[in-house]
C-alpha cells in the first residue's frame, strides 16, 4: 500500500533570547539561549502546481524548477564563499531563505505545488529569532512529507540552512536550535545543543529600542573591524565564552543576582566590540537604576532589543521605567516548549 501523504501541516516555532554568546558563538565560544513565548505559525499544503509563499506582508510565486535553480545556485556561492552576493540574493528575493530550505529538504523530490503560509507575534529584526522560528516552523511543517518528524537532527540542519541565507551566507545554529528544543539550551556549534537545568524565576523583560538592524550588515561591519584589531576581538570572543561557561550553573541555582551580573559584564563587552548603539545603552541603564539585576542587548545588535533580568518584586516598576523610553515591551514566558507539530491532515 503507497502511504498517505499528508495534505496540510500546522507547525508553530518560538521564538529566542540569547543569554550569552552574540558573535562569540560564531568564533568557536559557546552560547546559553532560551525559548520565549512569542510565536511563529506555519501552514504548509500540498496543492496546486506551483510554490506560493506568504507571510510578512509579502506573497510571492515560483515554479518548481525555480526553487531548485535557486538551491543549487546558492550551494555553489557557499561553496565559493561569495558572501556579497548571497547577501543580494537576500535582498531581492525576500523567501530566498525559505526556498534554499526547501530545496535542501526536498531535493529532487520537491513537490509541483506547495502552499506555505506564515503568522507570527515576533516582530521582525529585533534580536528575537523572528527568521530563526519561521525557518524551524517551516522544517517541522515539511517533515512529516519526508518521514521526519522525530529526527531533530534533520529538522535542525534544514532550518539552520535557512538562517544562513538570511544571515548572508554565514549563521551559527544557535537561533533555530533554541526554537526547535525549546527550554534553556547550551550551544557549542557542534550537534545538537544541550539542555541546560533553570530554577523557577528565570523571568526577563524585553524592550525594544525602536531601531532595526540587519544582522548581516551587523555582521559584515564586525568582521572588518575584526580584521583590523584581531588579537584584541579574539579577547573579546573570548571572554564572552567564559561568561556563558559561568552562567550555566547560575541558572541550576537560581543565582539570579550573581547571573545579572554577568549579563552586565556580557554588555559591556559587546560595547567593546561596536555592535552596542546609544539606544542600546540608554535601555540597560534604565533597567539597572530600576532594579534589574542586570541587562544587555540580546541578539546581533546595531538596535533591536534589549533583555533585563528581573525579580518579582521589581518586575512592574522596570517595565514601567522603561514604557517611559519605548513603547514594544514583552514580558513573554521564559524557557518555554520548543517547535511543535500541531496538526496533520492527510489524504491518501
Amino acid at each position: 500500500m503507497t502511504p498517505s501523504v499528508p495534505l496540510c501541516v500546522h507547525a508553530t516555532a518560538p521564538a529566542k533570547v540569547i543569554l550569552f554568546g552574540e558573535h562569540a558563538i560564531n568564533r568557536g565560544q559557546p552560547a546559553v539561549a532560551t525559548a520565549v513565548g512569542l510565536y511563529t505559525r506555519c501552514e504548509l499544503r500540498v496543492e496546486g502546481s506551483h510554490i506560493f509563499l506568504t507571510g510578512g506582508g509579502k506573497q510571492s510565486l515560483f515554479s518548481r524548477e525555480e526553487v531548485l535553480s535557486l538551491t543549487h545556485q546558492i550551494e555553489d556561492l557557499r561553496k565559493h564563499e561569495k558572501y556579497d552576493d548571497i547577501r543580494r540574493i537576500k535582498l531581492d528575493n525576500y523567501f530566498a531563505p525559505a526556498l534554499y530550505l526547501l530545496g535542501y529538504a526536498f531535493g529532487d523530490s520537491l513537490p509541483q505545488g506547495l502552499r506555505i503560509e506564515w503568522q507570527s507575534s515576533i516582530p521582525a529584526s529585533s534580536g528575537l529569532g523572528s527568521g530563526g522560528a519561521a525557518f524551524t516552523a517551516l522544517a517541522a511543517a515539511v517533515a512529516p512529507l519526508l518521514q521526519a518528524e522525530n529526527d531533530l537532527l534533520r529538522r535542525a540542519d534544514w532550518a539552520h540552512h535557512g538562517d544562513i541565507v538570511a544571515h548572508g551566507g554565514i549563521a551559527s545554529a544557535l537561533d533555530t536550535q533554541t526554537s526547535l528544543l525549546g527550554g534553556v539550551i547550551g550551544y557549542s556549534g557542534k550537534g545538537l545543543a544541550r539542555s541546560l537545568l533553570f530554577s523557577p524565576g528565570l523571568d526577563l523583560v524585553i524592550a525594544h529600542t525602536g531601531v532595526n538592524a540587519a544582522t548581516a550588515e551587523v555582521n559584515r561591519a564586525l568582521k572588518q573591524r575584526e580584521a583590523e584589531n584581531p588579537r584584541r576581538f579574539k579577547t573579546y570572543f573570548e571572554t564572552i565564552g567564559e561568561l556563558a561557561h559561568s552562567a550555566e550553573p547560575l541558572l541550576a541555582q537560581g543565582n539570579w543576582q550573581q547571573l545579572g551580573h554577568l549579563l552586565w559584564l556580557n554588555q559591556l563587552v559587546l560595547e567593546k566590540a561596536g555592535v552596542s548603539c546609544p539606544e542600546i545603552e540608554a535601555l540597560v541603564r534604565v533597567a539597572l537604576d530600576a532594579g534589574a539585576y542586570g541587562a544587555k542587548l540580546a541578539g546581533s545588535g546595531g538596535g533591536g532589543i534589549v533583555i533585563a533580568l528581573v525579580s518579582p518584586a521589581v518586575k512592574e516598576a522596570v517595565i514601567s521605567a522603561l514604557r517611559k523610553t519605548c513603547t514594544e515591551i514583552y514580558a513573554p514566558s521564559i524557557g518555554v516548549e520548543g517547535a511543535k507539530i500541531e496538526k496533520i491532515e492527510e489524504k491518501r
